[in-house]
């Protein structure tokens, strides 16, 4: 238990205190940007009516999956999926030029973070593919607990590919579906990065750890609010 305590810690500490040293400070904080495009939505506060905008979000997808527990778990929308960070790519199982190399950076995003317990990872496959096949490929590529096989019909799959990911994300799959998407707990999108590069996929780890530390430093500071600073988890 204090060995995994003390990995836990040296995993996220740097990036936490990091956060905790520049909140406040907009010059020298990095944050992660948010794509796609704004949404005008109307608030009633005070009685009156305010007008305010909302970051884009990943929309429903009605899909199944390898094992039928991603169903059971999150049903068939993102937005049951707040509480977890999440990275997807869209991928044709059966190719062998692209999808072999994804498949293993894929890998080595989920062997990187194993100490992360709530992120999940997700293929959308753009094969027309069964349960049966989806659980056989994620034996195959030794998927690990965390990462989900999603299927449905493949001129569904690649319309959900382009209508909620690459089009209001104004990017492009000219060169074919090879990037990864990093999606914030609410659903949000936090980064796009090429599914091929070994660099890409390295920052997109250092990104899910900034991700996970800046809602740590988050959550402890509204316990301070609440309890006062004797609250806050050290």
């Amino acid at each position: 238990m204090k060995k995994t305590f003390l990995l836990l810690f040296i995993l996220i500490f740097p990036s936490a205190f990091y956060v905790y040293l520049t909140a406040g400070k907009e010059n020298s904080f990095v944050r992660l940007p948010y794509y796609g495009p704004k949404h005008p939505i109307v608030l009633i506060k005070d009685g009156k009516q305010k007008k305010d905008t909302v970051f884009y979000a990943i929309p429903g997808f009605p899909l199944m999956d390898s094992y039928g527990k991603f169903k059971n778990q999150y049903g068939n929308s993102p937005s049951s999926m707040q509480g977890h960070i999440w990275v997807c790519c869209f991928e044709h199982l059966k190719d062998t030029r692209l999808s072999p190399s994804m498949t293993i950076l894929l890998n080595r995003v989920e062997s990187r973070t194993d100490l992360d317990t709530t992120l999940r990872l997700i293929t959308f496959a753009l094969d027309s593919a069964s349960t049966q096949s989806l659980k056989a490929y994620s034996t195959m590529v030794h998927a690990g607990r965390r990462q989900y096989f999603l299927a449905t019909d493949s001129g569904k799959m690649e319309k959900f590919a382009q209508e909620a990911f690459y089009q209001p994300l104004d990017s492009s799959a000219k060169n074919g579906y090879i990037h990864f998407f990093l999606i914030d707990r609410e659903g949000c999108v936090r980064g796009i990065y090429n599914g091929l590069h070994i660099k890409d996929i390295d920052e997109l780890i250092d990104n899910i750890s900034m991700l996970e530390a800046a809602y740590y430093v988050k959550e402890n500071r509204e316990k301070s609010k609440k309890g006062g600073d004797d609250d806050v988890a050290m």
